[in-house]
């Protein structure tokens, strides 16, 4: 059983998850231990900048000549939301295989282990609204900077509104 417990804005929200709360609890089997998790609230991005963030990259490609998969690779690197790891060289071969989005920065060796380092992309269907944000203004300016056509200053912030209104996290 998953249930959503009522965002906590103002103090009178309080009260209102109480409730939500109590009748939850006359839900739960007894007998049985649940889980409860409290996290940060982050809103969720709208599918339809992803979609607009395929379109633009598409139309980078077609413009260089490139694979879109590679400049999809290449504004995740760029714009996306990254990590930096390093991993020792003899299990890069297998390790390489989890990352979707990687480039090797180079490599460096302590007390006779040897490493590669890497910068690892986080796919975009994971980003939230200040992520996906970044993202697709670095995929705008790349667009414009090969004089590709954008949406105006206008629809692209009427696009960024809709993030976190009845959304969920999808991909390509």
């Amino acid at each position: 059983m998953d249930k959503t417990i009522t965002l906590i804005e103002r103090a009178e929200d309080t009260i209102k998850v109480q409730a939500q709360l109590v009748a939850l609890m006359g839900e739960l089997k007894k007998g049985k231990t649940f889980d409860c998790i409290i996290q940060e609230h982050k809103e969720k991005r709208s599918k339809n900048a992803n979609d607009y963030s395929w379109v633009l990259q598409d139309k980078i490609a077609k413009v260089l000549g490139r694979r879109v998969d590679d400049i999809h690779n290449e504004m995740v690197l760029q714009y996306g939301v990254i990590e930096t790891y390093s991993i020792k060289k003899i299990a890069w071969e297998s390790a390489k295989r989890l990352f979707d989005y990687y480039k090797v920065l180079g490599e460096s060796s302590i007390n006779d282990t040897e490493f590669i380092h890497i910068r690892v992309g986080l796919g975009t269907h994971t980003y939230n609204t200040k992520e996906m944000s970044k993202f697709l203004d670095g995929v705008v300016q790349e667009a414009k900077d090969l004089g590709i056509e954008t949406k105006t200053p206008k629809e692209l912030a009427e696009l960024k509104s809709l993030w976190g209104t009845n959304e969920k996290h999808n991909s390509k």
